[in-house]
């Protein structure tokens, strides 16, 4: 049973966080020569519907073609996704302080850390200041949880970018909607996490 528990929570995070780097790859595909095609209020409508489908932004005709992605193709970029995977995961003790009446204890939220830890996880350079133990530590201080932004996502563009670093309109275009897509896609996930939690309310 516990195994089950964990590995639903662990899935909810995974498909967030694939749903979250395909919506950065939308913003890119969008600010080229589609721009007047597809509004990118509809990315954020659509990801944000549903959070846990990496696949619903097929809908607004996109393919993910990795000449038009340019370096958001490449297999570099895809490390994103496992910092965006392990920046989520690290914050699952915060989702289960707002769910004080679960029964669900600290070895199983290991466990689902453990898993996501196995789908893949990178923290370059320790871009990504907050630790799976450090926020477990907070969480238990009940402090304000830290805002989760797109510093770390900057730091990688311009470390490890190279199309992506420079200073142009399109990469601008990117951070801007990584700004606000961070946010809400954390706010939502969250949300979505704790209302898990509290399914599994004390007995």
């Amino acid at each position: 049973m516990a195994d089950e528990i964990a590995q639903r929570f662990a899935d909810i995070i995974d498909n967030t966080s694939e749903s979250l780097f395909a919506a950065l790859q939308c913003c890119y595909l969008i600010s080229d020569e589609d721009f007047y095609n597809v509004n990118v209020k509809d990315i954020f409508r659509v990801g944000l519907s549903n959070i846990t489908d990496p696949n619903c932004f097929r809908n607004l005709g996109f393919t993910f073609d990795k000449q038009k992605l340019g370096e958001l193709g490449g297999e570099k970029f895809r490390e994103v996704l496992d910092v965006i995977r392990y920046s989520f995961a690290i914050r699952i003790p915060f989702a289960r302080r707002e769910a004080p009446e679960s029964y669900i204890k600290e070895p199983q939220i290991k466990q689902m850390y453990d898993i996501l830890e196995e789908y893949g996880f990178a923290n370059p350079d320790g871009i990504v200041v907050e630790s799976f133990k450090s926020v477990s530590w907070l969480a238990k201080t009940k402090k304000p949880e830290p805002s989760y932004d797109t510093e770390w996502f900057r730091s990688w563009i311009y470390t490890y970018g190279r199309e992506t670093a420079a200073i142009n309109n399109r990469n601008m275009f990117l951070l801007g909607c990584a700004d606000a897509l961070f946010p809400l896609y954390y706010s939502a996930l969250k949300e979505r996490l704790v209302e898990e939690f509290n399914k599994h309310g004390a007995i």
